[in-house]
């Protein structure tokens, strides 16, 4: 009796050895890798170097918007700080930071968060200002059949801002240029082009990225 319940047992051991052996193992398995992104053209790497100073750039400016499809012109200001932003168009509060923000002023109300599709009436986002352009600068450059970069200078507001383009065979269909700062001073793509208007580098006043009206839960004003 003793015998044959040996066997069996060492029989099963056997079969469950085998069949645990057969199994693949994730921990075989390669490390798993992604390439690496293309390097940028100097030219673009120095000006995106650069325009990344904005997020901690103090200033107050505004600038001329145009949306070019619908012909829509407004004016957006942004004061700033290494603490945040607060940025205004027509009745439009953003407030960046620790506190983000969207408010109407005709209501005289915010949500607790920065909305950007209120922004895109306009025409520009949140960040139109500082780094929120790097992105399409670079897939710019990385495009099969993208030129060597184009730099230049150009004036606004009184100050010298350093420019880039990226050609497509003859043609620059966007122009980016920053303040000394890094800040986008001006910007002209197919969909949008903006300008400075005015610009002062310093700290603002105090209370000037506060949020400006009561938080409330109920967003209908949004939609107005």
């Amino acid at each position: 009796m003793l015998r044959p319940l040996l066997a069996a047992l060492v029989a099963g051991a056997l079969l469950a050895a085998c069949s645990g052996g057969d199994r693949p193992s994730t921990d075989d398995a390669g490390p798993t890798t992604t390439a690496a992104p293309a390097p940028l053209p100097p030219a673009v790497e120095s000006f995106v170097d650069r325009a990344a100073g904005s997020e901690d750039a103090s200033f107050e400016a505004s600038w001329d918007v145009l949306r070019k499809l619908e012909g829509v012109g407004s004016t957006a200001s942004v004061v700033a700080s290494p603490d945040g932003a607060r940025l205004t168009v027509g009745d439009l509060v953003v407030v960046l930071g620790e506190r983000p923000a969207t408010c109407r002023t005709s209501a005289r109300a915010c949500v607790d968060e920065v909305r950007e599709d209120q922004l895109a009436a306009f025409g520009i986002f949140s960040t139109f200002w500082s780094t929120g352009p790097l992105e399409a600068l670079r897939v710019a450059a990385d495009r099969d059949g993208a030129g060597e970069p184009v730099t230049s200078t150009r004036q606004a507001a009184g100050v010298t801002l350093e420019c880039v383009a990226v050609p497509v065979g003859t043609a620059l269909p966007a122009t980016s240029c920053i303040t000394p700062e890094g800040v986008f001073g001006f910007v002209d793509n197919p969909a949008v082009r903006y300008e400075l208007a005015s610009y002062r580098v310093g700290l603002p006043p105090a209370g000037a990225l506060d949020v400006p009206y009561p938080i409330t839960e109920d967003d209908s004003f949004l939609s107005g």
